[in-house]
Parts: structure tokens; C-alpha cells; sequence
């Protein structure tokens, strides 16, 4: 089994890393799974620009060229997906914010 885990932290290993990584160990305990991280920071992830070409036309045809079909194509031949995010302000980090705008109408 493989499992993707999408870190929205703009720290990189910090906390949010520290408590994904006790995860995988009490997951790894109970049979053979692969982990494989993906930081957003380290990632070319621009803003949604609003166009709605997403919705009218297919996620495919967004005309922002950065590394999200880079990010699908890893969540699509994953098994399982974790989000981990710290709490910044009461809410999730801008980082994890801008991945739910892009990635809201993947289907």
C-alpha cells in the first residue's frame, strides 16, 4: 500500500512533520505501507487565478502552468492521502488554503 502525506506547513519538518512521521510508524505496525512526503513549500503551486475554466471546462485545461498536475498525478497513484497542517490563526496555513483552491474541482 501506498500512502502520499501532503505537508502544508512552512516550516517543513517541524511539528506538523514530527506528528506525521508517529503516524507512519503506528501504521507501518500493522502491515507493509509505503510513505512518500510532499511539502507544499517545496512545491510550484501558484494561486487560483478565479477563471472557472476548471469548472466549465476541465480541471485539465486550467491555464496555470506550475507543478499540479505534478501533485495530482502523486495523489492518483497513491493508495491513501494524508493532509497534515498546523493551526495558524485558528485555520490551516495559507500553503494547504491555495491546495484546496487549485485542487477543489478534481474529480
Amino acid at each position: 500500500m501506498k500512502v502520499l502525506v501532503i505537508v502544508g506547513s512552512s516550516r517543513g519538518k517541524g511539528n506538523t512533520y514530527k506528528v506525521t512521521k508517529q503516524l507512519e510508524e503506528k501504521i507501518k505496525e500493522l502491515g507493509d505501507v509505503e510513505f512518500k512526503y510532499l511539502f507544499l513549500k517545496e512545491t510550484n503551486l501558484e494561486q487560483c487565478r478565479g477563471c472557472f475554466t476548471c469548472v466549465t471546462r476541465g480541471e485539465h485545461l486550467c491555464p496555470i502552468k506550475d507543478d499540479r498536475a505534478k501533485i495530482e498525478e502523486q495523489m492518483l497513484n497513491s493508495d491513501g492521502v494524508i493532509f497534515a497542517s498546523p493551526v495558524y490563526v485558528y485555520n490551516i496555513t495559507a500553503l494547504m488554503k491555495n491546495f484546496i483552491d487549485r485542487f477543489g474541482y478534481v474529480s
